[in-house]
């Protein structure tokens, strides 16, 4: 799978996240309906972990990062410490690094894909 963001544009264009399959085709798109969860203000970095959940880092108005799992409704994972994250990486050891931009630096959190 792959997964780009449409940050949105003067045309009316929604901020989301666009899931493709191998054949380019669209599967999910994320953060447009706030009954599936987050709604997007500026989704800049992505990943996919093995499970097929999405992460996006949402640099807009709330500097959140957010997942949204491969099945079900999505939720706001990191909700404070960041401004302007932008990018996002997992790591082999099950971390997750985010580039926060406007603090110049890389942030490493523990990842887990559950809300518990």
């Amino acid at each position: 799978m792959v997964a780009v963001s449409e940050r949105g544009n003067e045309t009316g264009r929604v901020p989301c996240v666009k899931v493709l399959e191998p054949g380019w085709n669209t599967v999910r798109v994320l953060g447009v309906c706030a009954g599936m969860g987050p709604v997007l203000t500026c989704p800049w970095g992505i990943c996919i972990d093995t499970d097929g959940n999405v992460l996006v880092a949402d640099w807009g108005e709330q500097h959140r990062i957010l997942l949204y799992p491969a099945q079900g409704v999505g939720w706001p994972i990191i909700t404070q410490g960041l401004s302007s994250p932008r990018g996002l990486s997992l790591l082999p050891d099950g971390q997750l690094a985010v580039s926060d931009s406007m603090h110049h630096c890389i942030k490493i959190y523990q990842y887990k894909a559950s809300q518990d």
